[in-house]
């Protein structure tokens, strides 16, 4: 996409933060982008929401990286300090649900399982679908026939005109 569209769409829509996009919205989005690219002046509304969402995206691998890069900032400065991160707080399971958790993989059958092999059904062919198949070649040979043929006509014809044209 065009990097100065996405520029007007990301300048707009910093504007517009926290507002929802109407259709007066996009089409005042469009005409600006006309104005100042003089291109895409009748834009559909489709290509300026993909506008839109691409131009979302980026603001937020920039705000990503922004916060990526605040966090190594300030990383190093914590480390200076000398006191030790706050343990994670781990969550206990109450008794009564421990046990019957117990209880069901006691149950369990952890062996391994053996995969049986079902036998094929047999294919039964009646007479009335071997008869439309037989009725579908025949159809298909006189097709072929006929395109032969024609294909047999035409490069007669083809030889008369270079006849003539020598």
């Amino acid at each position: 996409m065009d990097e100065t569209i996405i520029k007007i769409v990301k300048a707009r829509l910093k504007r517009w933060e926290g507002q929802t996009l109407d259709k007066t919205k996009l089409d005042s989005l469009r005409t600006e982008i006309y104005e100042k690219t003089k291109t895409n002046k009748f834009a559909p509304f489709s290509n300026i929401k993909k506008w839109v969402h691409e131009a979302r995206k980026q603001m937020a691998a920039d705000a990503k990286a922004a916060a990526k890069s605040g966090a190594k900032k300030s990383a190093p400065s914590s480390k200076s300090k000398s006191h030790a991160p706050a343990p994670a707080h781990v969550p206990s399971v109450a008794p009564a649900v421990q046990n019957s958790l117990d209880d069901i993989k006691s149950e369990m059958d952890l062996t391994p399982r053996q995969e049986v092999v079902m036998p094929k059904a047999p294919v039964v062919l009646d007479k009335v679908y071997l008869q439309s198949i037989s009725f579908e070649i025949a159809a298909m040979r006189s097709a072929m026939d006929r395109i032969g043929r024609q294909l047999d006509k035409l490069e007669r014809e083809l030889n008369q005109h270079r006849q003539m044209a020598e």
